[in-house]
C-alpha cells in the first residue's frame, strides 16, 4: 500500500482531554524513525481485506464482535490500565479505546498509544477517536514486527508502562511471535517496571468447533506460558473465556527480573 520506502513512523505524546492545554502541547514530536521497507507478509491478509472492503471491523479478521468484546474485557480485568501509559501494538481501527470508553471507563489508561501497520486502518482509527471525542489517545502508523527500535522508543520517549497485543500476533508463527514479544518485554525489563499482556489463538482448542482458519496461526498455550515464566514469576494465564479458542497471558516485571 505504501509503495517504495514507507513514510517515517511518527511518535507523538497522546492528546490531553479537551481544555487541558494548547494543541501544540498536546502534540509534542518525540522522534522520527525511517526504516527500509521490510517483509510485510504478516500484514498482507489485513491489507488485502482492507482493499476489498475498506477499513473497518471486517478488515481486522476478527471472529465476531461479541468475541472481540470478550477479549477486551479480559484485557481490562488483567491489565490494570488506569493511571498508566498503554501502548497497543496492532490497534486496528481503534476498537479497544472505544470499548474502554463505552464499557470500562474505569480502566481507561492515563494515555493510550495505538500503533498500526496498515495505513488505512490507522487513518480510520484516528477518525473514530476524533468522532467519539476520546481524549488522551494517539494513533500512529508503525510496524511493531520490523521496527526493532520501537519498544525502547515507546518506553523511554513516550513513557509506555504497558504493552498490549490483542489479535495482532495471529499471522505470525509462534517462534517469530516470541521474538517480537521478547523485544518488547526486554524494553520493559530494562526500565525496571511494566506489564506485557497478549492474547493468541490457542492450539489446545476444540478442533471440531473451531477448525483451522488460515491465515490465522495457533500457538500452544503451554509453550507460551513456559516462555513467559522463564522471564518473570509474575505471570497469569486465562484460557477459559472463549471455551479454549483463545488464551491471554499477562507478565509483570518483577524486582528481580533480569534481561
Amino acid at each position: 500500500m505504501n509503495g517504495g520506502k514507507p513514510p517515517p513512523t511518527r511518535l507523538l505524546r497522546p492528546t490531553s482531554p479537551a481544555g487541558a492545554g494548547e494543541d501544540a502541547e498536546d502534540s509534542v514530536l518525540l522522534r522520527f524513525i525511517v526504516k527500509k521497507k521490510p517483509d510485510r507478509s504478516y500484514l498482507q491478509p489485513y491489507e488485502d481485506a482492507t482493499r476489498r472492503g475498506g477499513a473497518g471491523f471486517e478488515s481486522q479478521l476478527w471472529m465476531s464482535k461479541e468475541a472481540q468484546s470478550t477479549r477486551f474485557g479480559v484485557l481490562c480485568d488483567l491489565g490494570r490500565f488506569s493511571d498508566r501509559v498503554v501502548a497497543d501494538l496492532g490497534c486496528g481501527v481503534g476498537d479497544f479505546p472505544v470499548y474502554m470508553q463505552e464499557h470500562r471507563p474505569e480502566s481507561f489508561p492515563k494515555s493510550y498509544i495505538g500503533i498500526e501497520g496498515v495505513h488505512a486502518m490507522a487513518e480510520h482509527a484516528r477518525e473514530r477517536i476524533e468522532l467519539e471525542g476520546i481524549g488522551r489517545t494517539l494513533i500512529e502508523v508503525g510496524d511493531f514486527v520490523a521496527d526493532e527500535s520501537l519498544p525502547d522508543l515507546l518506553v523511554n520517549d513516550a513513557g509506555a508502562e504497558v504493552f498490549v497485543f490483542s489479535g495482532s500476533l495471529n499471522t505470525l508463527v509462534q517462534d517469530r511471535a516470541q521474538v517480537v514479544l521478547a523485544r518488547f518485554w526486554d524494553a520493559l525489563a530494562r526500565s525496571g517496571r511494566g506489564t506485557l499482556i497478549f492474547n493468541f489463538l490457542s492450539l489446545r482448542h476444540n478442533k471440531e468447533r473451531t477448525p483451522a482458519n488460515p491465515p490465522a496461526v495457533r500457538f500452544d498455550p503451554v509453550v507460551m506460558l513456559q516462555w513467559a515464566i522463564e522471564r518473570t514469576p509474575l505471570v497469569q494465564l486465562r484460557h477459559e473465556y472463549l471455551g479454549g479458542h483463545d488464551a491471554t497471558i499477562v507478565m509483570d516485571v518483577a524486582a528481580t527480573t533480569e534481561v
